[in-house]
C-alpha cells in the first residue's frame, strides 16, 4: 500500500514539473489561418486516408474469407451424408465398381 502511494505521488510530482513540457506546439494552439497549420491538417487527413483504407482492405479479406469457408462448407453438407454408424459417404457413391466384367 505504501509503495502505491509512493508511485501515485511521484507520477504527480512528475507532471507538476513537466506540465510545461507537454504543452502543444506552437503549430497547433497558434494562428488558425497559418499555411503551416493548414498543412498540418492536410497531412493527418492523408495518414488518417491511408490508415482507414489499409484498415477496410483487412477486412474486406475476412469477409471474403469468411464466405468462401461458409460457400465451401454448404457445398460440403449437400455433396455428402452421414450414415447411422457416423460414416461421410458422398451421394454420387455408386458402391463398389468392377473392372472384370468381361
Amino acid at each position: 500500500m505504501i509503495a502505491m502511494t509512493i508511485k501515485i505521488s511521484i507520477l504527480i510530482v512528475m507532471i507538476l514539473l513537466f506540465t510545461v513540457a507537454l504543452s502543444a506546439c506552437p503549430t497547433c494552439y497558434g494562428v488558425s489561418d497559418s499555411p503551416v497549420r493548414a498543412g498540418m491538417d492536410k497531412a493527418i487527413l492523408t495518414m488518417l486516408g491511408i490508415t482507414g483504407f489499409v484498415l477496410m482492405l483487412i477486412v474486406a479479406s475476412f469477409i471474403r474469407v469468411w464466405r468462401k469457408t461458409r460457400k465451401l462448407r454448404e457445398d460440403i453438407s449437400e455433396k455428402s451424408f452421414i450414415d447411422q454408424q457416423g460414416i461421410i459417404h458422398s451421394n454420387n457413391d455408386k458402391g463398389v465398381v468392377e473392372w472384370n466384367n468381361f
